[in-house]
C-alpha cells in the first residue's frame, strides 16, 4: 500500500551530495495521528505509546518505530498472534512500524518478572490514550 501521509524522510540535494534523513518530529507526529484513530477505533485499545530509538532520539532513515499497543483483553492468548491485526492501522506511513500488542495484564506480568522491555513502553511518549 502506498503511503497517504505525508513522507517523514528529508532528501536534500547539492551538487553531486545526496542526504536523506529522518524528520523525528514529523515522525511522531504521523504516528500520534495514526495512533488516536486506533484508539478511537478499537475499545480494546487502553493507550499507545512509542519506545525505542525514535523516541530516545537515536533513530536513523533505517530505523523503525517501537509501538506498544496497551490493550484491555484481547481473544487471540499470544501475543505475536495479534501484530497483523494492529499493524496495518500504521499502513499509512513511510516508516517501519514494529507493534507490540500486549494485554495491561500481560505486561503487569512482564514487568513484575522483572523485563525490562516493558517498563521502556510502558514510560515511552504518549502517542494517544482512551480517555474514560
Amino acid at each position: 500500500m502506498t503511503p497517504k501521509l505525508p513522507s517523514v524522510f528529508v532528501t536534500r540535494s547539492s551538487g553531486s551530495s545526496r542526504v536523506t534523513y529522518l524528520d523525528r518530529d514529523k515522525a511522531i507526529s504521523v504516528l500520534r495521528s495514526l495512533a488516536q484513530r486506533l484508539v478511537a477505533a478499537d475499545e480494546r485499545v487502553r493507550s499507545v505509546r512509542l519506545f525505542g530509538s525514535l523516541a530516545e532520539g537515536r533513530a536513523v532513515p533505517g530505523s523503525d518505530a517501537d509501538v506498544l499497543v496497551l490493550l484491555s483483553h484481547h481473544p487471540r492468548s499470544r501475543w505475536f498472534d495479534r501484530i497483523p491485526e494492529f499493524l496495518e492501522h500504521f499502513g499509512e506511513t513511510d516508516m517501519a512500524v514494529e507493534v507490540f500488542p500486549y494485554t495491561e495484564r500481560e505486561l503487569d506480568e512482564l514487568e513484575a518478572a522483572g523485563a525490562g522491555f516493558a517498563r521502556t513502553a510502558r514510560t515511552g511518549i504518549r502517542l494517544a490514550d482512551r480517555v474514560g
